[in-house]
């Protein structure tokens, strides 16, 4: 966690604040652009009340530790392996998630001012493991621009991870589990204009984790060999269409 603030966070941050600073002489508190002294009649973005966004995501897996897992020894699966009796308690880390990408689409309204809300849904791969999301995020822009505070929401299903139950496991053996996430990231929107239509890059880093509480409430597979908490962190960039 700390190297993602120093490497990522904190100059991200930087950069989006200065690009912020740039656009308070262009942009008004709502989000429009400010005439000009010398207008030819053109205006530039306005600001959006709802909006369509299209993203593609790039998202690569956290190999922290992720807490531990205590098996007995002599049974079955992967405990079983690591000693003859007793109990084991093992670091859990993520041995099929790396790299995945996808894409997602938001339909969102920010109301004037500080804050907004989108939904939408995702689609993304990692491995041979599709990952498919509901998403519900809450957005705060802290300086009434277009830099924002992502508060994000959601369930994941993650389908075809793969079983390891024991050496014996069939190759093709897989399962599905649901996720409930959380997490929080920053992120800009630049607005831009094609033949007089307001529209935007909208990019973003964010810390991901999804949590397999309904396992842990109800019945926890422990042929399935994934961590209870997945974490990863997020770079999403897409464009913007204004819906009014």
């Amino acid at each position: 966690m700390k190297k993602l603030i120093r490497n990522i966070i904190a100059p991200t941050t930087a950069l989006l604040l200065l690009a912020s600073g740039s656009a308070f002489a262009q942009y008004d508190e709502g989000g429009s652009s400010a005439a000009p002294a010398n207008s030819s009649g053109t205006t530039g973005s306005k600001s959006f009340t709802s909006y369509l966004d299209v993203m593609y995501s790039l998202q690569n897996s956290d190999d922290d530790v992720r807490g531990t897992t205590t098996t007995q020894g002599g049974g079955g699966g992967l405990g079983g392996i690591l000693g003859a009796g007793g109990n084991n308690t093992d670091p859990v880390r993520d041995p099929v998630l790396d790299k995945g990408q996808g894409f997602a689409i938001l339909a969102g309204f920010r109301r004037k001012g500080w804050y907004g809300f989108e939904f939408g849904g995702s689609y993304a791969k990692d491995e041979d493991v599709q990952k498919q999301s509901l998403l519900f995020n809450t957005l705060i822009y802290p300086f009434e621009n277009n830099f924002y505070i992502k508060l994000a929401s959601g369930v994941t299903r993650y389908v075809e991870y793969p079983l390891a139950q024991s050496v014996d496991s069939f190759e093709d053996s897989d399962d599905d589990f649901i996720t409930i996430n959380y997490g929080a990231g920053i992120g800009y929107v630049f607005p831009f204009e094609v033949a007089d239509t307001p529209l935007g890059i909208r990019a973003e880093v964010v810390y991901h984790v999804a949590d397999r509480f309904l396992e842990r409430e109800n019945d926890f597979e422990e042929d399935i060999n994934a961590p209870g908490n997945l974490k990863e962190i997020q770079f999403n960039v897409g464009i913007r269409f204004p819906l009014r």
